[in-house]
């Protein structure tokens, strides 16, 4: 495991994982197996992890606003391209902007190289593409995150 990684969440009290995607099927499919793998760390390592699942950007902000994660260590999976006005270089920015202290993965179809580049130089965890293997990513990235 990445020691940058495994130091960051040693501290955590709890963790809470948002998947913030807009299209149905997509979203379905990875809040299951996101929600698998979550279930299986609080019954074998009893950490406490809360799933969230969000279908458009503001939403995600609006819950954001209203919350305190205390010392809650927030994982997020957000598409790039989200059908209405926010996309995922703006969550991650209004993430960075008010120092809430959390991880964000973005997550895209495209096939532009230099999309991936910015969000990561923004401060992006990672950009996954979208494809039959992210849900699995996505599960192996909260494992080595909250293990």
């Amino acid at each position: 495991m990445n020691s940058e990684i495994s130091s960051f969440y040693t501290h955590a009290k709890s963790f809470e994982v948002a998947v913030i995607e807009d299209n149905k099927l997509i979203n379905m499919i990875l809040s299951k197996a996101l929600d698998s793998t979550i279930g299986r760390i609080r019954d074998l390592k009893k950490i406490p992890v809360k799933f969230s699942s969000f279908r458009g950007g503001t939403e995600f902000l609006s819950y954001l606003k209203k919350k305190d994660f205390g010392e809650t260590k927030l994982i997020i999976f957000s598409d790039y391209y989200l059908e209405e006005k926010i996309n995922g270089s703006e969550i991650l920015q209004y993430v960075n902007q008010n120092e809430i202290d959390a991880t964000v993965i973005i997550m895209s179809d495209t096939t532009n190289k230099q999309t991936s580049v910015d969000t990561v130089e923004m401060g992006a965890h990672s950009f996954l593409p979208k494809n039959n293997r992210t849900p699995n990513v996505c599960s192996e990235i909260v494992t080595q995150m909250v293990i």
